[in-house]
């Protein structure tokens, strides 16, 4: 696992260094659960990207590389989905983790690294490094996603003595949809020295802020699984993102002890620990009611205009965290918006989807235009 060096000495060094920088490595492909398959190396890394208020902090992630195929590597950028907010969240150390001995993710990316990408991932600003998460603040997230691109590029170099070329396909869902999709928006103007390839995005929150502005005493309950823990994370997130909004002012003593243990507890434990709770036990006023609404469309808003790389979206139809109808409307704006290809694909699957789709997903990938060097 990489070893933060201390906020102090990121603090000196930011001013000098760049979006991207690798600060530290190492290697723990024999470390248990740490390799998917097909992955020959794995590396921890711990790199300089931005924070929720535009200063450069040290960001965990990991670099999976395959066999080097005869014409060379090819570079997927991945979002992880909602794992919770605080330091022991972390995902990307921990990418070959079993269960009943076959490992979780081999059936979705071990194809990826099977065809020859170099398997790049994030956790994000605050998971395992300083501060806390701001959860679903897709455009910091986006350039998360994009300084491990640029960091992984370093990391093979070093420890393979290999040049990885600059073209890279972003890959995310939930979440991780989210932080693909404002990869792929801010490419080309925050790392134009790589070239987007294409965006694959998955059961994508593009309307966070209108489904927990109906909020208020008394809602009763929602049929979406962990809908308590969803909210907390997006209030605690915006905590961090936005201090100046009064998030406090909207809840009650219950409701300000789940948001304070949604900073740290991982996403199973405040599942867990909210089970049997409503969001209308939570808030003492409707969350529309102030400016606190629009600070959530601010931060999780996800942009549908200004892209240059060809687009993938799937949705489940029956998802109850993403509904179809808001997607649909996402997928109608992309495609009035922007002079790229947008693929929409519906399939019949709730929010998680299955690993068919990134079968799919990766038929797509090969099948772009990708560039030489």
């Amino acid at each position: 696992m990489a070893t933060l060096t201390s906020v102090a000495s990121i603090a000196d060094a930011a001013p000098r260094a760049a979006a991207g920088t690798v600060i530290s490595s190492n290697e723990i492909t024999a470390q248990p659960n740490s390799r998917i398959v097909n992955a020959q190396r794995v590396i921890a890394m711990t790199y300089l990207s931005e924070g929720p208020h535009g200063h450069l902090v040290p960001v965990r992630g990991s670099v999976s590389i395959p066999a080097r195929p005869a014409a060379g590597w090819r570079l997927v950028a991945f979002g992880h989905g909602t794992t919770g907010l605080g330091d022991r969240c972390t995902t990307t150390d921990r990418m070959g983790s079993k269960v009943d001995g076959k490992g979780v993710f081999d059936d979705w990316f071990g194809q990826w690294l099977g065809s020859g990408y170099v398997f790049a991932t994030t956790e994000y600003a605050g998971i395992g490094g300083p501060g806390v998460h701001a959860y679903s603040d897709g455009k910091v997230a986006g350039k998360n996603l994009l300084d491990a691109a640029r960091a992984a590029r370093v990391i093979v170099q070093k420890y393979t003595g290999q040049t990885l070329g600059s073209g890279v396909v972003t890959v995310g869902g939930s979440q991780g949809g989210q932080t693909s999709l404002w990869a792929g928006r801010q490419a080309h103007t925050y790392a134009p020295e790589l070239k987007n390839v294409g965006t694959v995005a998955q059961s994508v929150p593009t309307e966070i802020a209108a489904m927990v502005s109906v909020i208020r005493p008394g809602i009763p309950p929602v049929p979406v699984p962990d809908y308590v823990t969803y909210v907390s994370y997006i209030l605690a997130g915006v905590k961090v993102a936005r201090p100046d909004v009064d998030v406090d002012s909207y809840l009650t003593p219950l409701g300000k002890r789940v948001v304070e243990n949604a900073k740290t507890l991982c996403y199973p434990n405040q599942g867990r620990a909210t089970k049997g709770l409503g969001v209308g036990q939570l808030v003492s006023r409707p969350l529309a009611q102030g400016n606190l609404i629009e600070a959530i469309r601010q931060i999780t808003s996800v942009p549908n205009s200004g892209y240059r790389a060809p687009i993938l979206i799937y949705q489940g139809i029956y998802d109850p965290v993403v509904p179809v109808p808001f997607t649909d409307d996402f997928v109608g704006l992309l495609r009035h918006n922007n002079k790229v290809s947008v693929d929409y694909r519906k399939v019949p699957t709730a929010h998680g989807l299955e690993s068919s789709v990134e079968t799919q997903a990766l038929r797509w990938a090969n099948s772009l235009r990708w560039p030489a060097g």
